[in-house]
């Protein structure tokens, strides 16, 4: 890298210095002029001194132990400083592309990319996870810590569709595969292609940005061997804040009394609440008046889990190799109350069994052949109960279960033995502690085998420059689950005088034997790829690239028919003198979702990028600025996905019928018949996006600080969506048809600052700070919607709902000008919405959009870091803005399905205060029973929450030994460390949820706190 240049020369005595990143003088580099054998070695100052033949042809090639040789044209100068990076850090200076890798300094498009050391310096174990915070651009979002079920959703650059779930494409050593539990100690890379000129290669699919995971290869070198252990503590980041029985009794007895509903309890039973609050009770009345924290009874206060990798690294001239394997443990909130005899456990759990072997062999200087082969074994045990990322029925029914109706379990007298009754009501004849100890379990395993058969042959001999390489690919998954599950019986107390005897309780259900169910599936991938690159430069100044490429990707679920891709794929490169970078790319390639004539399209992309201080004009700045790269790109993408509840629809051009039983009657008989399910759409194609990019990337003091600038700008045609101004009498259901359109646009800032004190002190600064806003432009919504209701013009997936404007005043009621809700009958404290329409009628007709999307239009991180005498420290925060969330009703609403009561509902109006005092000092409206409540629990701009957050993030301490201490026992390092993620979070919600997550049905997410230990051989 040439950094400085000073003095025209009048001689051919060059003259300079060689240092590392650090600034760090390199003593002993070797110094030669290229085609000679002319050289000298640096001084103690990392100084040199040569006489050059001609200084303006020149070209001294720098070499050091440990470092990548660099050659650095002289040009007539008299004075060069160079810069050394080492060999760990030169997959900074590639970049990995799609369907090849690049030099950093030759890309045009927009990729970010991430190493192996960022994503280690989170404890979690999850990638998707890991990235947060780490690439600009990319958004993740994380809605459930459910061992092994804590995946987080990722877009890059927002959102520009609303056919799917906008998910980038994802692929992992060039096969699209699931990432998420792959160790992340066995990443080299993760980048991430944002413009059309990165993804048009992905033609159909590459609309949504593609993310490409390349995994760790060996080196020549000795073999290095590498552990590492580490012990998690998970811990929930919001407590629940369910107010104890005395509280609770007391706002049901106000809400029954504002719905004029009869009492449940008396002032003698709300003192006995009190009482038993108090830890006053025992015996039958402790069982009559419970207070069950069932929070407190079914989890506990943190969930442990274990990580341990072993990797080994090396390589000869003729085979490199990387292997590794993996143990990762993770464990639960949920206690083990099992009372299976076999010791089956009720807590869930994840165990991964990870192993992976990248091998390289140089069969001849011009063919090598390289096998990839990755295996996991994933191991899921839990209660038998609905887990799933999304939803857990554990959770649902601890915020369902009231603590004031009945205790635990109850222990009465049955013959000569003592048996155990679980509490339940003819309301709530389930009882979630029955349900992880009595109701069964079930074990799940889940085999993954992923393979990668690769040749490249080197074919100079035919021209300089030109390669072929060929590739297939073989993946297997396979899960199977075993369900063992039992039904339970709870019971009732109805007579307190022979409470210890069974005869006294009403019972719910009935008990009986365990049995089990299983299930399977499978997956089969098959891949194949053929390319040819050609790579040469003419004249020490034109580099011409170029690559062809034909793919098929063959992809089947069980017995289903087969998902294909089919494609040919091509690119060029031009670059003149380093300075003017040209490139084009392209994919012509089809999906088996539409009819044959509609199914392959073309998706070309453009691109051009100048390096600024690569130009003569530009030398007098080489002192303070080693990098100034402007670049620009246009290109289309395509999306072939299309999305129902989640559900991908396929072969939109068929005609659909389906069986309905019982639905054709002659007399009284009813006979199964068939339907019309959907209408064929045979013009169905693709969503086509439109991207523009342009970055500005720079470099400033010998590169301590970089950065670049990224503004984009994407329109979306053609999005799949249903027809909405179809009439109703059309009487069938269409396939979706190519009618929606969006845009999306915002800017991306990434920099970089690092630097030393002293011989001992490093320090860096890193922050990025993203900014993605889209919007519908149409969506086949009918022209005569009324403008407010209409979803056009806004951006994907905004909020909805009605529009609060505080609370109803008994002068709102007496004024007579007060809207009739269609929702049920409204008192003083209730919330009043605006009536849109002016209808005189509060209905869904009066809904308009509110708040923001629940995708982030903003995204945040600052990052610092410093190391001193072997002690290392970084830190990171993340957050978001301009988001709006919408958490499930348990989370938000008082007495849901008759069910509990929450800290902000002590906030209500309170009918025993004025109505000044009300509006002055509430914050949750009038309360309500069950459904009598549900005038205010409609979707609306009250409970509609803030989802903007600041994140702790990252933390992590290191400590690593001196060299001089453990080379003894033929260490290479030993590094002893702790960190943490999500370990404090500041947002506007006052503890009623984590603000990623949808709220308080399904597993929290967690903050993590982390031990371990790095040991290098």
């Amino acid at each position: 890298m040439l950094a400085m240049a000073v003095f025209p020369a009048a001689a051919d005595i060059v003259k300079g210095t060689v240092i590392d990143a650090s600034g760090e003088p390199l003593i002993g580099a070797t110094v030669i002029e290229k085609g000679t054998t002319n050289g000298t070695a640096t001084d103690i100052d990392g100084f040199f001194q040569l006489n050059v033949n001609d200084a303006k042809k020149a070209v001294l090639v720098i070499s050091y132990v440990g470092y990548a040789t660099q050659e650095v044209p002289i040009k007539g100068l008299k004075e060069v400083n160079v810069t050394l990076q080492e060999e760990s850090s030169l997959l900074n200076e590639v970049v990995v592309v799609g369907y090849g890798q690049q030099k950093k300094e030759s890309v045009v498009g927009a990729i970010s990319q991430v190493n192996s050391g960022d994503l280690l310096e989170t404890p979690s174990a999850n990638l998707s996870q890991a990235i947060t915070g780490k690439i600009p651009g990319v958004i993740t979002s994380q809605t459930s810590g459910a061992p092994g079920a804590d995946d987080a959703s990722i877009y890059i650059r927002g959102r520009a569709t609303f056919a799917g779930d906008a998910q980038p494409l994802i692929l992992v050593d060039g096969i699209e595969r699931s990432f998420s539990q792959i160790a992340p100690d066995d990443i080299e890379t993760i980048s991430v292609l944002k413009d059309a000129s990165a993804t048009a290669v992905y033609g159909v699919r590459g609309a949504n940005g593609v993310m490409l995971i390349t995994t760790k290869r060996g080196k020549e070198q000795k073999p290095i061997v590498n552990l590492t252990a580490s012990w998690q503590f998970q811990t929930p980041t919001r407590k629940d804040t369910y107010l104890n029985s005395y509280e609770s009794v007391s706002l049901l007895e106000e809400a029954l009394a504002n719905d004029g509903l009869p009492s449940q309890f008396s002032a003698s039973d709300l003192d006995m609440y009190q009482k038993s609050v108090n830890g006053q009770l025992s015996g039958v009345d402790a069982l009559l008046y419970p207070n069950v924290d069932w929070y407190d009874e079914i989890l506990r206060s943190s969930a442990p889990s274990q990580r341990y990798n072993a990797s080994v690294r090396g390589g000869t001239k003729r085979m490199r190799y990387y292997a590794s394997l993996e143990y990762y443990d993770q464990e639960s909130l949920f206690k083990n109350l099992s009372n299976d005899p076999y010791g089956n456990s009720s807590s869930l759990n994840y165990k991964r069994y990870g192993f992976r072997a990248n091998a390289d062999f140089f069969l001849t200087k011009d063919l090598q052949l390289s096998v990839n082969f990755g295996t996991r074994f994933e191991e899921r045990r839990g209660p038998n109960s609905d887990e799933r990322d999304n939803f857990s029925n554990v959770f649902y029914q601890l915020n369902h279960t009231p603590g004031w109706l009945f205790p635990i379990a109850y222990q009465v007298q049955n013959g000569d033995e003592m048996k155990t009754l679980y509490g339940g009501s003819s309301q709530y004849q389930s009882n979630v502690y029955a349900t992880l100890a009595e109701g069964g379990y079930y074990k799940a395993v889940n085999t993954v085998n992923e393979t990668n058969f690769i040749a490249d042959y080197k074919m100079d001999w035919l021209t300089p420059g030109l390669s072929a390489r060929a590739m297939m690919s073989f993946d297997y998954e396979s899960y199977h689950r075993t369900t063992y599950s039992k039904n339970f019986a709870t019971y009732e107390l109805n007579d307190r005088e022979n409470y210890d005897k069974i005869e006294a309780y009403n019972r719910f259900n009935t008990d009986t034997q365990l049995s089990n169910s299983r299930s399977s599936n499978s997956i089969y991938k098959l891949y194949m790829e053929a390319q040819v690159n050609y790579n040469r430069t003419f004249n020490d100044l034109h580099e011409v690239t170029a690559m062809a490429l034909y793919m098929q990707n063959d992809y089947r679920y069980n017995s289903d028919l087969a998902r294909r891709y089919q494609g040919v794929v091509g690119r060029v490169t031009y670059a003149y003198d380093g300075r003017y970078l040209f490139e084009f790319n392209a994919g012509y390639n089809g999906s088996e979702n539409f009819a044959k004539q509609k199914r392959f399209g073309f998706f070309p992309s453009f691109s051009a990028g100048w390096r600024i201080t690569q130009e003569k004009f530009m030398e007098s700045t080489a002192d303070w600025l080693s990098n100034l790269k402007l670049r620009a790109s246009y290109g289309q993408v395509g999306n072939d996905v299309y999305q129902v509840n989640g559900v991908r629809q396929r072969f939109l051009y068929e005609q659909k019928w389906s069986q309905i039983g019982n639905d054709y009657y002659f007399g009284n008989t009813g006979i199964t018949g068939i339907y019309e399910q959907q209408y064929p759409n045979y013009g169905v194609t693709w969503e086509r996006a439109h991207k523009y990019n342009v970055g500005l990337e720079f470099g400033f003091l010998n590169s301590s600080l970089s950065g670049n600038i990224d503004f984009f700008w994407e329109k979306r045609n053609d999005i799949l969506t249903e027809y909405l101004t179809r009439p109703l009498w059309f009487g069938v259901t269409s396939a979706a048809g190519n009618l929606g359109k969006t845009t999306n646009k915002g800017f991306e800032i990434e920099l970089h600052y690092s630097n030393k004190i002293g011989p001992d002190f490093k320090y860096n600064i890193s922050g990025t700070y993203s900014h993605a806003k889209n919007k519908i432009t149409e969506m086949d919504e009918p022209a005569n919607k009324t403008d407010y209701r209409k979803r056009e013009g806004h951006v994907i997936n905004q909020y909805f709902g009605l529009v609060a404007d505080g609370f109803v005043t008994q002068a709102d009621i007496d004024g007579g000008k007060l809207p009739t809700s269609t929702f049920g009958t409204v008192k003083v404290g209730d919330l009043k919405y605006r009536d849109m329409n002016g209808d005189g009628f509060i209905d869904d007709r009066d809904e308009t959009f509110i708040g923001y999307s629940d995708i982030p239009e903003n995204t945040y991180a600052l990052t610092l870091g410093a190391e001193w005498k072997g002690i290392g420290f970084s830190i990171m925060f993340q957050g978001v803005d301009h988001v709006s969330r919408y958490y499930d009703a348990e989370s938000m609403y008082a007495f849901v399905a008759g069910g509990k009561v929450k800290e902000h509902h002590l906030d209500r109006w309170n009918p025993a205060r004025s109505e000044a005092e009300n509006l002055a000092n509430a914050k949750y409206p009038l309360l309500h029973y069950d459904s009598y409540g549900d005038h205010n629990q409609r979707q609306n701009s009250f409970f509609l929450k803030n989802g903007s957050f600041l994140r702790l993030k990252n933390i992590e301490l290191s400590y690593s030994l001196p060299e001089k201490w453990i080379k003894h026992v033929y260490m290479s390092q030993c590094r002893f460390f702790v960190n943490a993620n999500n370990l404090v979070t500041w947002d506007h919600l006052d503890g009623l949820t984590d603000p990623e997550s949808n709220g308080s049905n399904r597993y929290p997410i967690c903050k993590t706190v982390n031990f371990g230990v790095n040991i290098q051989f």
